[in-house]
């Protein structure tokens, strides 16, 4: 488990969302920015977005705390870790996902980002279908590909697709990411396969990996 992190933003804790956003941020203010407004055009908006840092300068926790406030949004939550740990984003996302409160979680990284129906679809499909234990919709990959593999495999799935269940993580996982490798993300949707957890592939490009490769899906204002 992480070392924690100290809530600088505190939203407000009197929501009670549907879906739990995840944001690991690594010192990108700018792509954070970006992303936080790719969450904003959600025609779902019953969510909370947990924005968490892997303990950087003083200066950037000032610029993303700043950002954060400019916001005005309730639904937004910052947490600074007391202490870098440089794992590929591991420790962040698992104080983040201690946090959540919603029914649902997402990963989104800070330099990813959604079309506006990305919420709206997985949560129609995981509503619709109580035995599955996530769906994850198509990837639009860095301006190269789609990604739209039906069956979730190595390179060919990103963490930022799936929505899963929050009480997944409860039941195998006590509530924690317990992974150490790079590819952590894979190792954590193949735990759940593995132990039977099922799963739907919906065929819409609605996560953006890499969303400064996609200059037209950006938000400026």
């Amino acid at each position: 488990r992480s070392a924690g992190g100290d809530l600088l933003i505190a939203g407000n804790i009197r929501l009670h969302p549907r879906v739990s956003i995840v944001t690991t941020v690594y010192d990108r203010v700018d792509c954070l920015a970006h992303c936080i407004r790719s969450v904003r055009r959600q025609r779902f908006c019953d969510y909370e977005h947990i924005v968490v840092s892997d303990a950087p300068p003083p200066d950037v926790v000032s610029r993303i705390g700043t950002l954060v406030h400019s916001f005005n949004d309730e639904r937004i939550s910052y947490i600074n870790l007391h202490e870098r740990h440089n794992n590929w984003g591991i420790a962040p996302a698992a104080e983040g996902l201690r946090r959540t409160r919603g029914e649902y979680v997402a990963f989104l990284s800070d330099d990813n980002g959604y079309t506006p129906e990305h919420l709206a679809t997985l949560v129609g499909v995981l509503d619709q279908y109580p035995e599955l234990g996530f769906a994850y919709s198509s990837c639009r990959y860095a301006g190269r590909l789609v990604l739209r593999h039906p069956v979730p495999a190595p390179a060919r799935i990103d963490l930022g697709q799936p929505m899963f269940r929050r009480e997944l993580f409860t039941r195998h996982l006590d509530d924690d990411l317990p992974f150490q490798m790079m590819a952590w993300d894979w190792a954590l949707i193949d735990s759940f396969v593995q132990r039977g957890v099922r799963w739907r592939h919906v065929d819409v490009a609605s996560f953006v990996f890499r969303l400064a490769r996609y200059p037209q899906l950006m938000v400026r204002a």
